[in-house]
């Protein structure tokens, strides 16, 4: 029987079948076109899933880790990773028995922060009994992202801090401490944690996602080019053309690189450079 979810918005919980349209899953292949690349993501996502799934098969419910706290510059592939990671999760426990698989449910500061005096602790509350009980479904384990953390909740050394923040990071913070690990694991992400909370760091095992290295960035500009429907021809000078702008340092990010391409995408459709704003100063295909 569905869970109904006052608080969150449908198109904010994604199961696994969402998950593999949007990685591109392959029935031919049974493989993902659009998967993560580099050696530091697939380790790192590795190290992830090993961890959850030992605390979703373990008997106790108050494992040690509560989640992970992804933080990095913008564009690193943070919320990717997430998203992976539940993916991940959802098909090694697919065929449990008795299991709903694995869904992610994505929080941000439009889903909690109301101006009613104790209305956004509610929903914090209302999003882990969610976690607890399942969010679509009895019996479900779920990933539950905090995106973009520190505009939910910021850390009370702020001197813009309110007396609110106070009480809605209190509200969180107990939740994570009678979190049930057996059924879900939370993952924060942030562009600033300078202006995190510290007692997250207290609460969940950090990890620094940060631009990747020459060899991996070349690797992803090659999957994110290869995985797009772009002709042969072209598809050799795009991906050349998007990594010689990586070595010039005009694509400093995962979101740089899916912006360059996509700006040598619509150029090989035209002819010419599209007259679309572009604030980047790197060029298309010549």
């Amino acid at each position: 029987m569905g869970q109904h979810h006052h608080h969150i918005a449908a198109n904010r919980i994604l199961s696994a079948d969402d998950l593999r349209k949007q990685f591109g899953y392959s029935q031919d292949t049974n493989t993902l076109l659009q998967d993560i690349a580099g050696e530091s993501h697939k380790k790192l996502l590795s190290e992830l899933a090993a961890i959850a799934q030992h605390q979703f098969l373990s008997p106790g419910k108050k494992g040690l880790v509560k989640g992970f706290f992804l933080f990095g510059p913008p564009g690193t592939g943070k919320t990717t990773l997430a998203r992976r990671l539940t993916l991940e999760l959802a098909e090694r426990f697919a065929h449990e028995a008795g299991s709903q698989s694995v869904v992610m449910a994505t929080i941000d500061g439009a889903e909690i922060a109301r101006s009613r005096y104790g209305e956004s602790e509610e929903r914090i509350l209302d999003i882990f009994a969610h976690a607890r009980n399942g969010f679509t479904a009895q019996n479900q384990r779920s990933v539950v992202l905090f995106d973009d953390i520190e505009s939910v909740f910021m850390s009370r050394d702020n001197q813009n801090a309110k007396e609110w923040h106070f009480s809605q990071d209190s509200v969180f913070f107990h939740a994570v401490d009678e979190l049930d690990t057996s059924r879900s694991i939370l993952i924060l992400t942030s562009n600033r944690p300078d202006l995190v909370d510290a007692a997250i760091l207290d609460r969940f095992l950090a990890y620094e996602v940060g631009t990747p290295d020459a060899e991996t960035m070349c690797q992803i500009i090659s999957s994110l080019v290869r995985s797009q429907a772009i002709g042969e021809a072209d598809l050799e000078k795009i991906e050349n053309a998007t990594i010689d702008a990586y070595a010039r340092g005009e694509i400093r990010s995962i979101r740089d690189a899916q912006k360059f391409i996509l700006s040598c995408y619509v150029a090989s459709i035209l002819g010419q450079e599209s007259r679309a704003y572009r604030p980047s100063r790197a060029s298309t295909v010549p």
